[in-house]
C-alpha cells in the first residue's frame, strides 16, 4: 500500500470513531514506517479521540521536537481536518478540543479561531466565542471576515449596541463591505437610530442598486417618518424587482385562501397592500391599506398618521373614520374625536352609537369591584418554599426521582453555521417533578389562556407552577416570579368556591396540541406515581373541548363524570387542590415523558414488520404557517416518494401509529410534529421554519428519541420590516421555502 491508500484507510476509522482499530492498524505500520510523521499524528489523534490525552502529548511532544518547522503547518491542518469532522458528526466537545489543540501547534490557524468562536456560540457560551474572535482580531486585524462574525454575534444575541461598534470597526478597513453595511443599518433601526440607518441604507443603494432588500428597508424608515411618497417609492421598486415572489404570494392567496371557512383577514390586509403597490393604486388608497394593517397590529399613532392621509386626499370610507376614532380614544386623544364621530354619524349611525357607548364606559370611573379579588402581592419561588414555610412537607409534598437530563446534538442544516434559536449548552438540567396538595389552593387563568396562577390562602403565588407566555428555556432570568404578570394587575375574576379535592391539569394553550402532548398529559403520571386514588377526588379541572382532548383523557384513564371544564373566568378555590408540576419547564420535555405518551398512546403496539413511509405534514388548512409555495414543494416531494397527509383527520392514535412508521418526515413548523415523538429511533425529520419564528422544541423532541433532525429556513418577503409589516407576529408567519434549498437537503438526506 501506498501513502494515500493507508490514510484513506485511517480517515475510515475515523469517521467511524474506531479508535481502538485505528491505534491497531497505524502502530502496525509504524513498524516498518516509523519515521513518517503522519502516522504518528493520526496515532496521537487516535488516543486524544479516545480519551487518552496523556498519550497524544506525549506523541505530539515527540513530533514537535523531530519536526522541521514546516511540518508543524501539516500537523495542524491534519488535527483540523479531524476536527471538522468531529464537528459534522456533532461531536462538538471533541471538536472544541481539537481546534484547540490546532491554535497550541499554530496559533496563527485563522479558520480555528472561526470554528471554535461558532461552537462556542452553539453551546451558548457567547464569552468564549468572543474571545476567540477578539484574539483573531488581535493578531489578524485586517481580517474583514473576523468583524463580520463578531458584529453577527452581538447582533444574534440583541446586544445592538456592541455590534454597532464592532461593525463599524470593519468599515474602517472596508468601507463599502455590503454585508457589514447592511447588518449595521439593521442594527441601527432595532435601536430606534432612524437617521443612521437611513444613510447606511443610502449608501448601500449606491454601492449597490440591484440589492432591493435595502429599498424595503428604507421605504420602512420613511414609513416611520410619516413619507408617504418615499415610502411608495421605495416599496413599488421592490416590488417591481421581484414581481415572481409577489405574484407567487397573490396568487397563493387567490387560489388557496379566499375561499376558505377560516380567518384569513390579516392575510387579506397584506394582500391589499401588496395588490395596491404592484397596481399603483393613488396615494390614498395606500395609505389606506397601510393603516388598516397598522391598526390591525395596534400601532394606533402611526395609524392615525395615514388614515389622516388617506382623509386628506378625500378618501372617505365609514371604516377609516371608525378605526381612526378607535386609534384617538386608545391613545387617549378623546378631544379629537369629536368631528370624526359627527361624520362616521351621517354615514352610519349604530356604529358611531356604538363608539360612543365605548367612550362612555370608559369614562366611567364606578365600575362595581364588590365581587373582584385583590391580586396576589407575594410569591413562594417554588412549591417546595411553601410546604416547609407551613410545616406540611411531609403530608402534602412529594418529589420523583425522574430522568430530568436533556443531551442535546445540534440540529443539522445547509448552512454551516446554524440558527441562534438552537444555541444551547449540549447537556440541561430540567426541573424536577414533584406533586403539591394546598389547602384552601386557588388556581387562576387568564381569558387568553397565556398567563395562570396558583395562589396559596395567604395570597402567595406559587412560581414555578404559575407559567405565563411567551415559553422560556429553564432558568431564564425573566422567569422568575417577581416578573409575573399578575403582580401588575389590582383585581383578579370573583372566586368559585368547590367543596372537597380539586387536581389541576389545565395549563397554557390548553388546546394546542403541542401544549396538551407535552405539558398536560405527563403530569397523569405524577398522579400515577403518588398513587392517588381517583375515587376519593372529586373534580379534575382540565380542558376537554377538543376531540384529541377527549381522546387521549379517556386513553389516559381520567374520569369523565369527574372533569370540570374550563369555563371563563376562571378563578377557583377548592378545599384540597392537588397540582402536580408540569413535567419541566413549560414546552420543555424531560425524556420520561417522551417514554410515556408512547407507552400509552401507541400501548406496545408492533410496527417493526411494517413498511416504512415518507411522510409530508401539510398545514394547507391550518390559519398560520402555511406553505406559500406548497404546490411547488409537494411536486418535489412526490419524486422522492413521499405520501401527503393531513393529520387533523386522524385520531391521536392513528397520528401516533402514522408517525412511528415514517422513515422521514417533511413539514412546516406546527403542532403536527408533535407526533415526532411517536417515531423510531434514526428517523429522519426536516422542519421548515418562518424567518423570524424559529423555535426549537421539536429539535429538542427529536433530541430525546434520537431522531436524526434537519431544518430549512423559508425566505424573507422583500426586506426585514416590509416582511414584519405584514407579519408582526412571527409566529403567524406564512413561509416561502427556496425550493432548490429543499431539493439539496433531501438529496444529502434520502
Amino acid at each position: 500500500m501506498n501513502i494515500s491508500e493507508y490514510e484513506i484507510r485511517i480517515k475510515s476509522f475515523f469517521e467511524e470513531e474506531k479508535y481502538e482499530q485505528a491505534i491497531e492498524y497505524i502502530e502496525n505500520i509504524l513498524v516498518d514506517n516509523s519515521e513518517i510523521n503522519l502516522y504518528k499524528t493520526y496515532l496521537g489523534l487516535a488516543y486524544f479521540c479516545q480519551g487518552n490525552e496523556e498519550f497524544y502529548q506525549t506523541i505530539l511532544l515527540d513530533l514537535c521536537f523531530n519536526a522541521e518547522e514546516e511540518d508543524f503547518a501539516i500537523i495542524a491542518e491534519l488535527i483540523f481536518n479531524i476536527a471538522e469532522l468531529k464537528s459534522e458528526q456533532t461531536n462538538i466537545n471533541l471538536a472544541i478540543k481539537l481546534y484547540q489543540q490546532v491554535l497550541e501547534i499554530n496559533p496563527q490557524y485563522i479558520l480555528a479561531y472561526i470554528n471554535l468562536a461558532q461552537l462556542f456560540s452553539q453551546q451558548s457560551n457567547f464569552d468564549d466565542a468572543v474571545y476567540f474572535l477578539e484574539e483573531l482580531i488581535s493578531i489578524k486585524p485586517n481580517f474583514i471576515i473576523t468583524y463580520e462574525k463578531l458584529g453577527l454575534l452581538w447582533q444574534n444575541i440583541n446586544e445592538f449596541e456592541k455590534a454597532i461598534i464592532v461593525y463599524s470597526q470593519g468599515l474602517k478597513i472596508q468601507e463599502n463591505n455590503l454585508n457589514i453595511l447592511s447588518n449595521l443599518a439593521y442594527c441601527y433601526l432595532k435601536n430606534n437610530n432612524f437617521f443612521d440607518a437611513k444613510e447606511i441604507l443610502l449608501k448601500v443603494i449606491k454601492i449597490e442598486p440591484k440589492i432591493y432588500q435595502s429599498y424595503g428597508e428604507l421605504g420602512y424608515i420613511y414609513l416611520l417618518e410619516n413619507n408617504l411618497n418615499l415610502t411608495i417609492k421605495l416599496w413599488t421598486e421592490l416590488i417591481d424587482n421581484l414581481p415572481l415572489f409577489f405574484e407567487k404570494y397573490l396568487d397563493w392567496y387567490h387560489n388557496n385562501l379566499q375561499n376558505l371557512s377560516i380567518n384569513n383577514e390579516v392575510i387579506k390586509l397584506n394582500i391589499n397592500l401588496v395588490n395596491s403597490l404592484k397596481n399603483r393604486q393613488n396615494q390614498e388608497g395606500i395609505a389606506f391599506n397601510i393603516a388598516n394593517l397598522l391598526f390591525q397590529q395596534k400601532n394606533y399613532l402611526l395609524a392615525i398618521n395615514y388614515y389622516q392621509i388617506a382623509l386628506n386626499q378625500n378618501l372617505e370610507l365609514e371604516s377609516i373614520y371608525y378605526n381612526l376614532i378607535l386609534s384617538l380614544l386608545y391613545t387617549q386623544q378623546r378631544d379629537k374625536i369629536a368631528s370624526y364621530l359627527d361624520k362616521l354619524s351621517s354615514i352610519n349611525l349604530h356604529k358611531s352609537q356604538l363608539i360612543f357607548d365605548l367612550i362612555n364606559h370608559r369614562k366611567s370611573n364606578d365600575k362595581d369591584n364588590k365581587n373582584l379579588v385583590t391580586s396576589p402581592h407575594n410569591y413562594h419561588k417554588t412549591a417546595l418554599n411553601f410546604v416547609e414555610k407551613n410545616q406540611i412537607i411531609k403530608t402534602n409534598y412529594y418529589d420523583f426521582n425522574l430522568d430530568n437530563i436533556l443531551k442535546l446534538k445540534p440540529p443539522k442544516t445547509l448552512d454551516k453555521n446554524i440558527h441562534p434559536s438552537f444555541y444551547f449548552s449540549s447537556i440541561i438540567e430540567l426541573p424536577k417533578t414533584f406533586l403539591v396538595n394546598i389547602p384552601d389552593g386557588r388556581f387562576y387563568l387568564r381569558e387568553d389562556e397565556a398567563s395562570s396562577a396558583i395562589i396559596t390562602k395567604e395570597n402567595y403565588i406559587i412560581g414555578e407552577l404559575s407559567p405565563e407566555s411567551p415559553a422560556l428555556s429553564p432558568n431564564h432570568p425573566d422567569s422568575h416570579p417577581s416578573n409575573h404578570s399578575i403582580f401588575k394587575t389590582n383585581f383578579l375574576p370573583s372566586i368559585q368556591l368547590i367543596k372537597g379535592t380539586v387536581i389541576i391539569l389545565a395549563g397554557l394553550a390548553n388546546d394546542i396540541y403541542f401544549h396538551w402532548l407535552f405539558d398536560i398529559l405527563p403530569r397523569i403520571k405524577l398522579l400515577e406515581l403518588a398513587k392517588i386514588n381517583y375515587r376519593e377526588i372529586d373534580y379534575f379541572l382540565v380542558d376537554n373541548r377538543t376531540n384529541f382532548q377527549k381522546e387521549t383523557l379517556e386513553i389516559f384513564g381520567i374520569p369523565h363524570d369527574k372533569i370540570l371544564p374550563l369555563s371563563f373566568p376562571l378563578h377557583i378555590q377548592a378545599e384540597n387542590l392537588i397540582v402536580p408540576s408540569f413535567p419541566s419547564t413549560i414546552a420543555w420535555m424531560p425524556p420520561w415523558s417522551c417514554d410515556y405518551l408512547r407507552n400509552k398512546i401507541l400501548d406496545n403496539k408492533d410496527i417493526q414488520n411494517q413498511e416504512r413511509k415518507r411522510l409530508y405534514i401539510s398545514r394547507k388548512n391550518s390559519s398560520n404557517r402555511r406553505l406559500i409555495n406548497e404546490d411547488e414543494v409537494v411536486n418535489i416531494l412526490l419524486n422522492y416518494n413521499f405520501e401527503i397527509v393531513n393529520l387533523e383527520f386522524l385520531s391521536v392514535k392513528k397520528q401516533g401509529e402514522l408517525l412511528s412508521t415514517a422513515e422521514i418526515v417533511v413539514s412546516s413548523h406546527g403542532s403536527g410534529l408533535s407526533n415526532l415523538v411517536f417515531c423510531q429511533p434514526n428517523t429522519k425529520v426536516i422542519e421548515i421554519f418562518a424567518p423570524n419564528y424559529v423555535y426549537p422544541c421539536y429539535w429538542l423532541v427529536s433530541n430525546l428519541i434520537n431522531l436524526d433532525y434537519y431544518y430549512l429556513i423559508g425566505e424573507i418577503i422583500g426586506s426585514k420590516h416590509f416582511h414584519q409589516l405584514l407579519y408582526p407576529d412571527s409566529r403567524l408567519e406564512d413561509i416561502y421555502l427556496n425550493c432548490q434549498n429543499l431539493q439539496q437537503l433531501l438529496n444529502k438526506v434520502i
